[in-house]
């Protein structure tokens, strides 16, 4: 225990506590930088146009995609290391039981996150394994929809996961 400069006692945060609150800083970024990227495909992230630059064989069209690509997949990475590391740290702090399965099955079923959203996070997460093992996009109308399934997700997963982690103590709140 620590004490601030305005006399309130502040309780130090555990690892776990730390790398989630530098996961929820870091992923409006993220997610700025790949709705920058999409924009290039305007107006509403065009399909069409995606997967004429995906197959493009101008290196630079491509690397318009492959921005997508990649913050997609790290928006997807942090989503789901929020998941772990929040339900890690509520069993550390006995707020949550240890049980198997899927991160975002887990809170589903705890009531945090939708299972429909559920069952879209890891879709999308299976696409971007897809991707990340360079299998040869069967499709690249996979990564477009996995690109807005994640956008559409986002927000609302983010705002049900700090408000449920604040509520059970898991992170500190802020105000």
């Amino acid at each position: 225990m620590s004490t601030s400069e305005d006399g309130r006692r502040q309780t130090r945060l555990s690892k776990g506590q730390r790398r989630i609150n530098t996961i929820l800083e870091r992923i409006p970024g993220a997610r700025e930088q790949l709705l920058v990227a999409i924009g290039e495909f305007a107006p509403d992230f065009d399909l069409n146009a995606f997967v004429a630059a995906a197959e493009s064989p101008d290196a630079k069209e491509r690397n318009r995609v492959a921005v997508i690509e990649r913050e997609c997949e790290v928006l997807l990475n942090w989503c789901s290391e929020l998941a772990a590391r929040l339900l890690s740290e509520g069993q550390r702090l006995g707020m949550v039981e240890k049980t198997s399965g899927y991160p975002w099955k887990r809170l589903a079923t705890l009531g945090v996150i939708s299972e429909r959203s559920a069952n879209r996070l890891q879709e999308a997460m299976e696409m971007r394994d897809d991707l990340g093992h360079a299998y040869p996009p069967a499709n690249w109308r996979a990564l477009h929809e996995g690109v807005e399934t994640l956008l559409d997700e986002l927000d609302r997963y983010i705002d049900r996961t700090a408000r449920w982690a604040t509520e059970r103590g898991i992170l500190a709140d802020d105000s």
